[in-house]
């Protein structure tokens, strides 16, 4: 990585989660909060593309945000022709996936299961960069199984004029769980001849501020699931000031209303409307350690009238 002064002021990423961060999300949350400066769509599976994965990231639901549309694949051709379509949108850059943990996704030899192939990804980008335009940008994984599997990688991707590199401090393997490795992501931007982003268990402002200590070279930082715990984390890193429990119970209540409504534009029904904004609570819950009942009678909600009377419980 090529050496640069320390910025003050950092510049924050929204993480692309499958199922939570699409256009419904960031609408909700761009009207409420701190904006990021960029966002990234959860992914297009280039193989069989789903239209609601277009219709995620069509310019007039994104507004008010620079968004990256996001691929997951192991074949050329195919990335090519999703590529293209996204440029025909308005795109002009692209991210590729090589750090989706789950096993549905590496075992087809995709996200991070492509990392034990160097081979193949060289392949891919070789037949990519013959459109000499293309930006891309890279979200990888230390490894699949391996923390020292980027190691072959990385001379691969330090061929390619690839916009940036983000990098999640984890194996796949490790999913969401367990310590970063900040020892490894230390030895792979000294190899990599790309800006970087870190990414990765940055979920409160004592996080943040510990991993801006052990690495003080790191301008970019892409945050997910903290953001949604917490949706003012962005402002307590840009003001280094910690929020109240208060702050953030107003701060999820309206985050919440405005993911009911956004949704509502485009579900048909209560019973769908409650199971798309339920999940949340996974990351809501965070923020509540001392609403257990309440939280149990949201997880058990099965008709959308209980489930509004369990959220007033826990958000009142």
């Amino acid at each position: 990585m090529n050496a640069h002064a320390v910025i003050s002021k950092p510049v924050i990423y929204l993480a692309p989660l499958q199922g939570y961060t699409d256009y419904s999300f960031r609408m909700a949350f761009c009207t409420l909060f701190d904006t990021p400066d960029v966002a990234f769509s959860p992914f297009i599976e280039t193989h069989k593309p789903d239209h609601r994965a277009y219709r995620d990231v069509l310019p007039e639901r994104n507004t008010g945000i620079p968004l990256v549309p996001q691929v997951l694949g192991n074949n050329a051709a195919e990335m090519q022709q999703v590529i293209a379509h996204l440029h025909e949108l308005g795109y002009d850059e692209i991210n590729w996936n090589l750090g989706c943990p789950y096993s549905m996704v590496t075992k087809k030899q995709m996200g991070a299961g492509l990392l034990p192939f160097p081979q193949e990804i060289d392949t891919v980008l070789k037949e990519l960069y013959k459109n000499t335009s293309l930006k891309l940008s890279v979200k990888m994984r230390l490894g699949l199984t391996s923390p020292d599997e980027w190691q072959e990688v990385v001379p691969v991707l330090n061929r390619y004029p690839l916009t940036e590199v983000i990098i999640h401090g984890r194996t796949a393997s490790q999913m969401y769980n367990g310590d970063v490795n900040v020892t490894a992501f230390h030895s792979m931007t000294d190899q990599l001849v790309h800006p970087v982003c870190y990414n990765g268990n940055i979920n409160s402002l004592e996080d943040f501020q510990s991993l801006v200590q052990q690495m003080p070279m790191v301008s970019k930082w892409m945050i997910g699931r903290g953001l949604i715990a917490n949706p003012l984390l962005l402002q307590e890193i840009k003001t280094n000031t910690k929020a109240t429990p208060p702050e953030i119970k107003t701060a999820i209540n309206r985050l919440h209303d405005q993911l009911l409504y956004h949704n509502s534009m485009h579900l048909s029904g209560e019973s769908h409307l409650m199971h798309k904004v339920k999940p949340y609570w996974e990351y809501f819950s965070q923020s509540f350690p001392d609403e257990k009942k309440g939280l149990k009678k949201i997880k058990k909600s099965s008709t959308y009238a209980a489930y509004l009377n369990a959220c007033r419980e826990v958000l009142s």
